[in-house]
């Protein structure tokens, strides 16, 4: 048995994807913020919760974390396969750059400007984070965000006077298109 398959089984029953080893509970360090952010127009005081916010990197956050299965989460993390594991690294990287981006825009304006130009960069700010959490996700839930070249290279192998279009199946021209 794998190290890779050990640890599907290790993770049953624990709130880690078996099939990505990723935990969910990571995307709480982002959750955070981002609601933080989102108050900040109307309440700025929040600016300094805001302040000691600082990207973190997955076995970080499980290290310094309550959550009951954190070593497990650490140790499945090593082993989570590339396909979900480098997606998720790349998302992660762009929600750091995101909130690190938008707290240094707001920071910019003094506190006695009006709240609208606040305002005017979590509007920005806001949906953008939105689809990075939800892509974040979506990754730990076991969606592919490319399809391998060799689940391609099989719907070109075939023989292409046999298919007419309607042998390929919906997942199959996702595939092609992922």
């Amino acid at each position: 048995m794998t190290n890779y398959e050990t640890l599907q089984n290790k993770v049953k029953g624990e709130n880690i994807n078996s099939q990505t080893l990723l935990a969910t509970d990571y995307i709480n360090h982002f959750n955070e913020v981002h609601m933080l952010l989102d108050m900040l127009p109307s309440m700025p005081e929040c600016i300094e919760d805001i302040l000691e916010w600082a990207p973190k990197k997955y076995q970080e956050h499980f290290a310094d974390s309550v959550f009951t299965a954190k070593d497990l989460a650490i140790e499945a993390y090593n082993h989570s396969p590339d396909e979900y594991r480098l997606p998720f690294e790349e998302t992660i990287t762009k929600m750091d750059e995101l909130v690190l981006s938008t707290v240094a825009q707001v920071c910019q304006y003094p506190e006695e400007d009006t709240h609208q130009d606040t305002q005017r960069i979590i509007d920005d700010y806001s949906p953008k984070m939105i689809t990075l959490i939800e892509k974040c996700g979506a990754i730990i839930n076991g969606e592919k965000h490319v399809a391998a070249k060799d689940r391609i290279d099989h719907y070109f192998d075939e023989d292409t006077e046999k298919l007419d279009g309607e042998d390929l199946s919906q997942n199959a021209i996702d595939d092609l298109f992922g």
